[in-house]
């Protein structure tokens, strides 16, 4: 059999970095996202569906930034969101609290810094956005000098 990269999200790396995440994570106590979340959720959304990844990457932290390539980041979600384009619509989810010591890349960011972890779920022709089998990214947002930045983001 030849050599067949891993698809975005199947990597073993990323099972395990998902059983850390539901560790880290809190019970949601049914808040709403604050109005600065909800506008950068959906601005990031937004720029899924229309297939401009440049700017969600221009939405990340330098650390984010400096860990992977504009061009890497682009043809990864790019590659990610084809096999569910059209993408229709998407819904937003706030998943509480996290502890960034169990996010690989965020260990040494301070805990003051988060500032909401969310999921987005993108709904396509064939699949409503509740759908287990939805497109969905995880958001980790931080603050970054006063400015709301993603500071990870992972493909469930």
């Amino acid at each position: 059999m030849g050599y067949q990269r891993d698809r975005l999200g199947q990597s073993g790396v990323f099972k395990a970095l998902v059983g850390r995440i539901k560790r880290a994570i809190t019970e949601d106590d049914g808040t709403e996202l604050s109005p600065e979340v909800d506008d950068v959720a959906n601005k990031i959304a937004q720029a899924f569906i229309a297939g401009r990844f440049t700017d969600v990457y221009a939405m990340g932290t330098p650390r984010l930034q400096q860990a992977t390539p504009r061009e890497t980041f682009h043809q990864r979600w790019t590659e990610a969101a084809e096999e569910h384009r059209p993408l229709t619509g998407f819904q937003v989810s706030d998943h509480g609290d996290i502890d960034l010591a169990y996010i690989p890349g965020l260990e040494e960011v301070p805990q003051s810094q988060f500032v909401a972890f969310i999921e987005i779920a993108f709904a396509s022709v064939d699949v409503p956005a509740d759908h287990l089998k939805a497109f969905t990214a995880g958001i980790v947002l931080l603050d970054q000098d006063g400015e709301i930045k993603i500071g990870a983001i992972h493909r469930r």
